[in-house]
This record gives C-alpha cells, sequence and structure tokens, in this order.
C-alpha cells in the first residue's frame, strides 16, 4: 500500500510539473509546440537590457529592434538548450567575454546590425556546434583569428557591411567547414593570397563592393569546391593569368563594376560548369573593355557562350571611339583592330 502510495504521489506531482504554465518574459511573446520553445522580443524600444526569466527550456530567442547597447556575462546564463540567438538590429556596442558559456548547443548567431567594433577573443570558445555567424552591418574594423578557434563547424559566416581593410592570411584557417563565406561591401584594397587555403568545401565567396584593384595568382588554387563568387563592384584593372583554372566547378562569377580593360586568352577555358545551375553564370559588364585585337580571345568567347552571360546588352566597349557604347557579342572580328 506504502509504494502505491509513493507511486500515485510521483504520478500527480510530474503530472503538475509538465501543465504548470511557464512564465513568459515581460514585453515578449512566448510559444511551445514539441521540442521548440521560442522567445520573441522584437521592436520593444524601452528595452535596455536583456529580459530577465527567459524560460530554461528556450531553443530560440530573438531580442531584436530594441536600444540594448550591452550584453553581459549572465544575460543566457542557464539556456543548456539554446539552438537560435537572434540579436539584430539593437544599439549594441559592447560583448561580455563569456557571454555564451552555457550556450554550448547554439546552432545559429545572429549580431547583424548593431554598433560593434571590437569583439572579446574568446567570444565563441563556448559555442562550437555554431553553424551560422552573422556579423554583418556592423563597425568591425579587424577580424582576430581567435574567434574562429573553435569553431570547426561553421558553415555560414557573414563579415560584410562592416569597415574591414585587410585580413592576417590566418583568419579563417580554422574553419575547415566553411561553405559560405561573404566580405562584401567592406574596405579591402587588396587579400592575402594564401587567405582562402584552409577552406575545402567553401562554395560561395562574396567579394563585392570593395576596393580591390587586384587579385593574386594562386587565390582560388584552394577551393576547388567553389560554385559562386562574386567580385564586383571593386577596382580591378588586372586578372593574372589562369586565376581560375583550377575552379572547375564555378557556376557563376560576376566581375561587373569593375576596371576592366582586357582579360588574359582563356581566362574562362577551364570553367565548363559556368551556367549549368542558372543558365547564365558570367557577368561582364560595366567595364571599359578596349575593343581592340588583344579582346579577340574574350569577343570569341561571348560570342560562342552569349547564352551564358548576364547583361550582354551592358557589356560594351569604351574604346576605341569609332566602337565606343557598342555591345562586344555584335562586333565583327574585322573591327578589333590593333591600335598599336
Amino acid at each position: 500500500m506504502d509504494t502505491l502510495k509513493i507511486a500515485v504521489v510521483l504520478f500527480l506531482s510530474c503530472s503538475y510539473s509538465s501543465s504548470s504554465p511557464i512564465i513568459c518574459p515581460d514585453s515578449c511573446t512566448c510559444s511551445f509546440s514539441d521540442d521548440v520553445t521560442s522567445v520573441v522580443c522584437v521592436s520593444v524600444e524601452s528595452l535596455l537590457e536583456v529580459p530577465t526569466n527567459i524560460p530554461d527550456n528556450a531553443t530560440t530567442v530573438s531580442i531584436e529592434f530594441t536600444n540594448i547597447t550591452t550584453l553581459k556575462a549572465n544575460d543566457f546564463v542557464g539556456l543548456f538548450h539554446l539552438q537560435e540567438l537572434h540579436l539584430s538590429n539593437n544599439k549594441l556596442t559592447n560583448i561580455t567575454s563569456g557571454l555564451l558559456r552555457d550556450l554550448g548547443q547554439l546552432r545559429v548567431l545572429d549580431l547583424s546590425a548593431n554598433f560593434l567594433n571590437i569583439l572579446p577573443p574568446k567570444l565563441f570558445n563556448f559555442s562550437p556546434n555554431l553553424n551560422s555567424l552573422v556579423l554583418q552591418g556592423n563597425r568591425l574594423q579587424t577580424v582576430n583569428p581567435m574567434w574562429f578557434a573553435h569553431l570547426q563547424n561553421l558553415q555560414w559566416l557573414d563579415l560584410s557591411a562592416n569597415i574591414l581593410k585587410s585580413l592576417l592570411p590566418n583568419s579563417f584557417q580554422n574553419l575547415t567547414n566553411l561553405v559560405t563565406l561573404d566580405l562584401s561591401n567592406n574596405k579591402f584594397e587588396k587579400l592575402p593570397s594564401h587567405l582562402f587555403n584552409n577552406l575545402p568545401k567553401l562554395k560561395r565567396l562574396n567579394l563585392g563592393a570593395n576596393q580591390l584593384h587586384f587579385i593574386s595568382s594562386g587565390t582560388f588554387d584552394n577551393v576547388l569546391n567553389l560554385k559562386y563568387l562574386f567580385l564586383d563592384n571593386n577596382k580591378i584593372v588586372k586578372i593574372p593569368v589562369g586565376l581560375f583554372n583550377k575552379l572547375l566547378r564555378l557556376d557563376t562569377i560576376d566581375l561587373s563594376e569593375n576596371r576592366l580593360k582586357s582579360l588574359p586568352p582563356g581566362v574562362f577555358d577551364k570553367l565548363v560548369q559556368i551556367g549549368t545551375e542558372f543558365g547564365q553564370g558570367v557577368d561582364l559588364s560595366i567595364n571599359p573593355w578596349v575593343c581592340d585585337c588583344q579582346l579577340k580571345d574574350l569577343w570569341r568567347w561571348l560570342k560562342n557562350n552569349s547564352e551564358k552571360v548576364f547583361s550582354l546588352s551592358a557589356t560594351v566597349c569604351a574604346e576605341p571611339k569609332a566602337t565606343s557604347g557598342e555591345q562586344i557579342a555584335t562586333l565583327l572580328e574585322g573591327e578589333l583592330l590593333c591600335l598599336n
């Protein structure tokens, strides 16, 4: 009988515990379904710090469009089940080291559109399972390789729209599973030639909207799985011979809005997968092309692969005067005269 009473008491206790309400933080909404517990605190201007009493079983937390400026070490303490943390569009200027110490299950971290100009060197040491890290739209001026020392599982890294001017050659050396890297909309004038050497799984690389003048030979020799390469809206004046020769899986390459006057012969000859996924795969528009005899190889490639080219109507001659404004692909071979 005593054993039966104990069993009944335990049953009632467990039933009560599982059905008892979970308190949701003020100014937030919470939803619970299956194994997902979401806490959403969005567009709350009165919110100046991370709310207390976030449920311990939270798997997703979104605190966005608030006036929070600082993240303290105990803000997410005890959230051992958290998998996604969205902190975009706040007023963050400071993050305390140790903020993520309990978040060993974290998969997604979004810190975009804040005012961060520096991060603690060991901030991400406690989140080895991080898959996606978004730092876009901050004020970062440097990248510390220590940030990524324990992020071997990272697949998506977005550092776009900061004010980065240079990178150390070993900046990404530990990110061996990285698939997508976005460095667009920064202030890079040049990049280390070995910067991408330890990124064997990289498929998408965005270097657009920087100040790049030149890409060193060998820069892409070790990213053999690269499919999408964006170099648009830079100041590139020259492409080295063989720069893309090892990118046999490349599907899309964007060289638009640069300062290219010519390209080396056979520049796209090895790129047999160009346009496979979307039909079109090359953009050469809005460059000051000099349509002389040195452009014949590119002219011939454009003629034979016009269906693979984006913005063909904007891929036009800048010089000489006789063909200025003319589409390169519509020229006759006899119009490509040697100027010297």
